[in-house]
C-alpha cells in the first residue's frame, strides 16, 4: 500500500530549500503570504464577502494595495473550500 503525500508538500519543501534572499523578505507579498494562507484555511466555506474583507484587511495591514478583482476571485475559491494560498 502506497501513501500519498499531502497536497503542496513538494512546493513547501522547495520553498524551504531556497536560499534566503534578504530583499525578498521586504516584499509585501512575502510578508502577507502566511496570513493569506491562514485566512484560506480558517475561512474555507464561509461567504465570499466575509473572506474578501479578511483578505483585504490582511494586505492593507502588511502595507500593500489590494487588487479587488484578484481578491474576489480568491474569496470565491475559499468560499468553495479551496485554499489558493497553500
Amino acid at each position: 500500500m502506497t501513501r500519498r503525500a499531502r497536497p503542496g508538500l513538494q512546493e513547501e519543501l522547495l520553498h524551504h530549500l531556497q536560499p534566503p534572499v534578504p530583499r525578498r523578505r521586504e516584499l509585501v507579498s512575502e510578508r502577507v503570504a502566511p496570513a493569506l494562507a491562514d485566512i484560506g484555511d480558517a475561512m474555507a466555506g464561509r461567504g465570499a464577502d466575509e473572506v474578501l474583507a479578511a483578505l483585504d484587511a490582511a494586505i492593507r495591514e502588511a502595507g500593500g494595495t489590494p487588487d479587488a478583482a484578484a481578491l474576489r476571485e480568491f474569496a470565491a475559491r475559499i468560499e468553495a473550500g479551496e485554499n489558493p494560498f497553500s
